[in-house]
């Protein structure tokens, strides 16, 4: 690898202009027929894409014995540059220079012929004597003069994420109100909700996307096209949390960390389902798996359908099972779970055989099935069994198509 460095500034009256090496490796041994090229690739200066080309025994225009150099503009729009080459021999010394020269260089698709230029270089008999092992390295310099300064522009970002966050808990323009937190109590014909009720205001349309089961239960509109709907099963800052998130908000690591269970519980009941696994994945990091707890956690992981945390046990179980038999009961496990079992100790055997299937999901990690699912457009929540029979039913489904 050949590493080039400079100390100080080099007085050879270039200051400020755009250098490029080009290395012709062989030259000697090149086609001198004319016409003939050989093309540098592509490089990139003053936000154009350029080529150089070398006729080595001349263009047909050219005096006999000259070797020819053109520059090409490859980028779709025009550039005036001024640019000049030289060559040096193996002692630096810059024996072939020409005075820059200015073009307007056109666009590359243009209709006029004027996205090149041609010069004609040098003798071909003075540049074999200044090969650099072999190699003809011309300098090529460059400087824009063009009026207009290559500027980077602002492109604003879609805001729409940012127009629907805005949205969150907007009394205004809410369509449903939601009660959450206390018990409602009768008061006659009527019910009156209880000082500790906290009052969400939120959006139809928006739910009716990112968690569905709550759009069902606020689809009746009351008086003025509002709909009032109890929630007594979540504290406030958990169903805050969750309305957040279906609006397009980032759940802060903290608030996932400290709340994970409790945004586990709502969202599986609601069907916040991203939430829900996100949240999911930060149990996992802030639970340790231990003897006296890997029974509860696998209950709680079969209950909420969370695929990851029942694989994360399983895989404790198997590799701690010396520790695990004779000490732990497994009378309260299902059954079913059987198969998650015998998944995670057939992923832990260092020689596994390919059973020939085009697809083996059976040995895939959870978190390996629901990208593949997310990928598809297919529902990402459910047990381990259930997004591999989705994932079989999606591939026969494309077979059929085929």
């Amino acid at each position: 690898m050949s590493v080039k460095l400079n100390v100080g500034t080099p007085s050879n009256g270039f200051n400020g202009w755009s250098t490029t090496e080009v290395n012709f490796h062989g030259f000697a041994n090149l086609s001198t027929t004319r016409d003939e090229c050989v093309q540098s690739p592509e490089f990139l200066c003053f936000g154009h894409q350029w080529k150089l080309c070398l006729y080595p025994g001349g263009h047909i225009a050219s005096p006999e014995g000259y070797a020819v150099l053109v520059l090409f503009n490859k980028s779709n729009t025009g550039i005036e540059v001024q640019f000049g080459y030289s060559v040096r021999n193996a002692d630096g010394r810059e024996l072939v220079h020409h005075m820059p020269q200015t073009h307007e260089f056109g666009a590359h698709d243009s209709e006029d012929d004027d996205a090149y230029y041609k010069i004609n270089f040098a003798p071909r008999y003075i540049l074999m004597d200044l090969l650099v092992d072999g190699s003809l390295i011309i300098e090529l310099r460059m400087k824009s003069t063009s009026t207009d300064k290559i500027i980077t522009q602002f492109i604003p970002t879609n805001p729409i994420n940012k127009n629907v966050l805005e949205l969150f808990n907007d009394e205004e323009t809410a369509d449903v109100v939601f009660g959450v937190g206390g018990e409602q109590q009768a008061k006659g014909k009527r019910k009156r909700a209880n000082p500790s009720t906290t009052n969400f205001y939120a959006h139809r349309i928006i739910l009716k996307k990112c968690t569905p089961t709550l759009y069902e239960m606020c689809r009746v509109s009351g008086e003025g096209g509002i709909s009032t709907v109890s929630i007594t099963d979540v504290k406030p800052e958990i169903f805050k949390h969750m309305i957040y998130y279906a609006y397009g908000g980032k759940l802060s690591e903290n608030s996932l960390k400290n709340n994970a269970k409790d945004i586990i519980n709502a969202c599986d009941k609601y069907g916040v389902v991203h939430l829900k696994l996100e949240a999911e994945a930060y149990y996992i990091k802030s639970t340790e798996i231990t003897l006296d707890n890997m029974i509860d956690n696998l209950l709680y992981a079969d209950s909420k359908n969370l695929a990851l945390l029942k694989e994360t046990v399983m895989d404790y179980i198997v590799a701690n099972k010396d520790d695990i038999i004779g000490k732990v009961s497994f009378s309260d496990v299902p059954g079913d779970m059987m198969t998650d079992l015998l998944t995670a100790v057939s992923r832990g055997e260092q020689n596994e055989s390919n059973n020939g299937d085009k697809v083996n999901y059976n040995k895939m990690r959870v978190g390996v099935l629901r990208k593949m699912l997310d990928e598809k457009g297919l529902n990402v929540d459910g047990s381990r069994e259930s997004m591999i029979a989705l994932l079989k039913e999606h591939d026969n489904n494309d077979d059929n198509d085929d």
